[in-house]
Formats: structure tokens, sequence, C-alpha cells
């Protein structure tokens, strides 16, 4: 309509989006259009948001090295990948879940750092398909503005270097799954724990 037209024009296909889900409505968008707004997030339902993975999707062949190169690259910031959700060894915590353990598993199951986050992503299984759209634009893949602070991953194979690396973050991986043990977190008793190791 005219209306829509006129919106688009002024403000982009964001605000159409919101627009419409004001109004119980919400219009066929492509995911690369629904931008990276940690704000909200305008939600849209669309066929088209995710064409690059079929429903009876089977993930390619990919590298697992280039996998984990790309996982510290884009998830790392906020993610764990021990099951104590440690960001590294020296034992900061994190934002995220911790995505040890994230394949076949359903999503909400595991604890955040963020307490103040309320909107995480719910009746998802994690596997394949849903971990490349989630991947590719988080926000349209939830239906909710998420608390993350990630804009997407749209190049295909960099997404399924990663989903094959995150495969091998289970209990079968003994580097990941037994940690040393996680230090304080308060300072002086680190100090002094390094001073008895000496």
């Amino acid at each position: 309509s005219t209306v829509t037209s006129l919106i688009e024009a002024r403000f982009g296909p964001r605000a159409i989006a919101m627009w419409f889900s004001r109004r119980g409505q919400l219009p066929v968008v492509k995911c690369e259009d629904m931008g990276s707004s940690t704000i909200g997030g305008g939600a849209a339902r669309s066929a088209d948001a995710f064409e690059d993975v079929a429903a009876d999707f089977s993930l390619p062949a990919g590298s697992i090295k280039k996998g984990e190169k790309y996982f510290k690259k884009y998830c790392s910031q906020c993610h764990s990948i021990y099951p104590d959700n440690r960001l590294s060894r020296g034992g900061q915590t994190t934002l995220g879940p911790t995505l040890f353990n994230i394949y076949g598993r359903a999503s909400g199951m595991e604890e955040i750092g963020n307490k103040m986050g309320t909107e995480r992503v719910e009746g998802v299984l994690w596997i394949d398909g849903p971990l490349m759209n989630y991947m590719k634009n988080p926000r349209v893949m939830a239906q909710a503005g998420i608390q993350m602070n990630f804009r997407g991953i749209p190049d295909f194979q960099i997404r399924c270097d990663i989903v094959h690396y995150l495969k091998t973050l289970d209990w079968d991986n003994e580097e990941i799954s037994n940690p040393p043990e996680k230090p304080s977190s308060l300072a002086p008793v680190r100090w002094m724990q390094k001073m008895r190791e000496q």
C-alpha cells in the first residue's frame, strides 16, 4: 500500500516490520533486511529468511579447525566451551550459556551469566538447521528481541565450519570436558596459590 511504501522509503524495511507487528501482522522479510539492533529487533515470520537451510537440511562437509578459529572470532567473547561455563582457563565467566554439549540440547537448558537478560530462545532443539539459522540472524530465528549483541554470520560455509566444531564440544573431548580446576574469583586467593606453586 501507499502507507507502507512511504514508511519503507523514509525509515527502511525494519520500520515496516515494526509497523506491521504492532498491528498483529508480520510481513515477509529477508533476515538480512532486519539488521542487528540490540533493542527489540523487529521479528518477522518469513519463509524466505533462511532459504539456504531447507527443512530437511543435512550439514555439508566442513572444517573443524576452521570452525574453531571462527568460533573464537564470533562466539567466544560471550560463550564458553567448558562444562562449568568458564570463558578461559583463567576462569572468567561469560554472559551467554556454555556451548559445551550444545548439539542436541534443548534451548534454555543452561544458565546464563547475564542475569538481567530475560529474553531467551525457547522451544528449539539445537541441531544442524537451527544452529545454522541462529548464527545467520538470531533475532529472526528466535522471533524475539534477544539480549545478544551479534549481527549474525551471512556466510554459509563459515556457519557450517562452526557447527562442525560445536559437534566436538562434548564429553568425548577429554581436553574440554575435564579442564583444570577453576581458579578462585578472589585475586588474593589466586596470588597465594601462585606463591605456593613457586
